[in-house]
């Protein structure tokens, strides 16, 4: 078990801290102005640092927090990396949780409000929580066929009004954005620096917190929209990095399982149907239900055979939630 959680004396329930690095008008612009609602609230404080940006980010970072005093802003001369830039700005935060943001997402309506419920309704021994999302590499991504950004706001503002107060599991979380109790944070010293200008740092932090004797989850009540990684993949330098850091990640964990996003996917569906068997099940799971059931399809392989694997794993469960699932009549419609 991790060390015991404690709450500092007028400290913010939670501290965002948003890297940018580059394209400010594309990337780290649009996140902050999707912050706005939430600069004057007593529970939040946001911290943004500008990671060395070799364009003109830094000064349009300087001249909007000038414009928005409340956020709190941080200049790195240098690039420090992912993990580099998020140790930076975390060492300046004041929260029980740290809540480290990528540049390129968005937050609908009643994001962060249905953040501080999750938060300050997390069992203690729950130190990571990472939102759901359109696009990640787990469990948190839901899946909506042919939907733009817009439409991903709305369903996510959707989620927030409907909240299932439920956590489900995670091997690991993506650090598009997520919630780190600030005590599980210092105990294992942050994010690992060895990832250089990044990629793994994310899996290996969660790893180590599972060894901590921590435990991370997902929360399908907190939508985020994610951009894509619009500061960093299309660098030259990113497929070397990547091969470079996942051997990192097998030498400090030879016993990591790198899972495909299908097997979060099951993961939660299997967790939807232990609620059914419960008679837990509610209007507001049904919602999630119908954004993850089409993934299960869609993810299938590509090979004849494990395909067929696949969907031999799979067809029970599906079966039973298809059948199961609530009459249309009494579902939630906005």
């Amino acid at each position: 078990m991790g060390l015991p959680t404690t709450t500092r004396a007028n400290a913010p329930l939670l501290s965002l801290v948003v890297l940018g690095y580059r394209n400010f008008a594309a990337t780290t612009g649009p996140c902050l102005n999707s912050l706005k609602p939430w600069l004057d609230d007593p529970d939040i404080e946001i911290l943004v640092v500008d990671n060395g940006s070799p364009d003109n980010s830094a000064e349009l970072t300087r001249q909007w927090c000038a414009n928005h005093p409340s956020v709190t802003c941080l200049l790195s001369e240098t690039n420090r990396g992912y993990a580099g830039g998020m140790n930076w700005g975390a060492s300046h935060a004041k929260g029980d949780w740290l809540f480290l943001v990528n540049n390129d997402t968005l937050f609908p309506s009643q994001a962060l409000d249905a953040l501080k419920r999750v938060l300050r309704e997390a069992p203690p021994e729950v130190a990571m929580i990472g939102p759901v999302t359109n696009a990640a590499g787990n469990g948190q991504r839901l899946w909506k066929p042919d939907t733009n950004h817009a439409e991903w706001l709305q369903i996510g503002a959707r989620l927030h009004a409907h909240p299932t107060h439920c956590l489900m599991p995670a091997y690991r979380c993506d650090f598009f954005c997520i919630a780190i109790r600030r005590d599980a944070w210092e105990q294992l010293g942050g994010l690992d620096t060895a990832f250089g200008l990044g990629y793994y740092e994310d899996f290996d932090f969660s790893l180590r917190l599972r060894k901590a004797g921590w435990e991370q989850k997902i929360t399908e009540d907190v939508f985020v929209l994610h951009l894509g990684s619009a500061t960093f993949k299309a660098s030259p330098q990113a497929k070397r990095l990547l091969k470079q850091n996942k051997k990192l990640i097998q030498q400090k964990h030879p016993e990591a399982q790198f899972e495909h996003t299908r097997i979060g996917n099951l993961a939660i569906l299997e967790t939807y149907n232990l609620h059914m068997r419960l008679n837990a099940w509610t209007p507001e799971l049904q919602i999630r239900l119908l954004l993850r059931l089409d993934a299960v399809a869609a993810d299938a392989p590509r090979r004849f055979f494990r395909k067929w694997i696949w969907r031999h794993k799979t067809r029970a469960i599906v079966k039973s939630l298809q059948q199961n699932k609530l009459h249309p009549s009494k579902e939630i419609r906005t």
